[in-house]
């Protein structure tokens, strides 16, 4: 995290965690460059981790073929997905995306979002063949075949989809049996990759957090050639009866957990749990 007089306390701009294979080149630029000329500028952390996500092997494969992001809410992660589809759909050839989210409204939104970036940008807007607004069936389809379906994990969506890109958002409500049944068939794939991202499992209220939890202690251990794991959080040290070492309310830690803090957020928005 930095200080700075004019804005005060910013917040850290890399991960606490991060574990990610090595590369010599990464298509995040591309991913970037692309998201900005649809108006989509993304912040300091968003670029640092899309460029982790997409390094690429020596054929041009994906290094990662599972990322998983961990980052308080309301910080900016949605427009860290917006821009790795946009990618996917007009940069990377990937014909078929999965978005999923645990309920209806938030893939809704989602969809809503990425829409919008697409039809607000004559050059993206263009190359669009169809857009399906149908309840439960939202998707963007272009001319070349290439396509992104939303999906809600509540009523079953995205169970038996495969895709060369796979967004499970709010993988902290992520039930196990979904993705065991989507790793086989994505694995089949030339060139996957599945995403994770939520905030941190709460073992009181996610009744469905422990495939996250999963994926997380893989990322710690740092010993999967093929995880990307990007960590935004304060450290979680604990004392033998099991308080946290650190002050939860120090604002010095809150900035560690929240990147967008002195951007677009301040810490009485993370106060009021914006």
């Amino acid at each position: 995290m930095t200080n700075s007089p004019r804005l005060g306390l910013k917040g850290a701009q890399r991960p606490r965690i991060l574990s990610v294979p090595d590369a010599k080149t990464s298509a995040g630029k591309e991913a970037i460059d692309l998201a900005a000329s649809a108006g989509l500028i993304l912040d300091e952390w968003q670029q640092f981790d899309l460029d982790c996500s997409l390094r690429e092997n020596e054929d041009g494969n994906w290094t990662s073929f599972e990322v998983g992001v961990l980052c308080s809410r309301q910080n900016g992660k949605g427009g860290l997905i917006e821009a790795r589809e946009l990618a996917g759909l007009f940069l990377f050839g990937e014909k078929l995306i999965i978005h999923s989210a645990h309920l209806f409204d938030t893939s809704l939104e989602a969809f809503r979002r990425l829409l919008e970036l697409i039809e607000n940008t004559p050059d993206l807007d263009k190359r669009v063949k169809k857009v399906n607004n149908a309840h439960g069936k939202e998707g963007i389809e272009l001319k070349n075949g290439n396509r992104i379906r939303f999906r809600a994990r509540t009523r079953g969506g995205g169970r038996g989809f495969s895709g060369d890109l796979v967004i499970l958002d709010e993988a902290m409500i992520l039930p196990e049996e979904a993705v065991g049944a989507l790793l086989p068939t994505m694995s089949a794939r030339k060139n996957p990759q599945l995403w994770y991202l939520g905030s941190a499992v709460d073992e009181e209220i996610h009744e469905h957090g422990l495939m996250f939890t999963k994926v997380r202690n893989r990322g710690l251990r740092g010993n999967d050639p093929s995880l990307c794991w990007i960590e935004h959080s304060a450290p979680d040290d604990r004392k033998p009866n099991g308080e946290l070492v650190i002050d939860p309310a120090d604002p010095r830690m809150i900035a560690q957990a929240n990147p967008a803090i002195g951007i677009p957020m301040s810490l009485a928005d993370v106060a009021k749990g914006r």
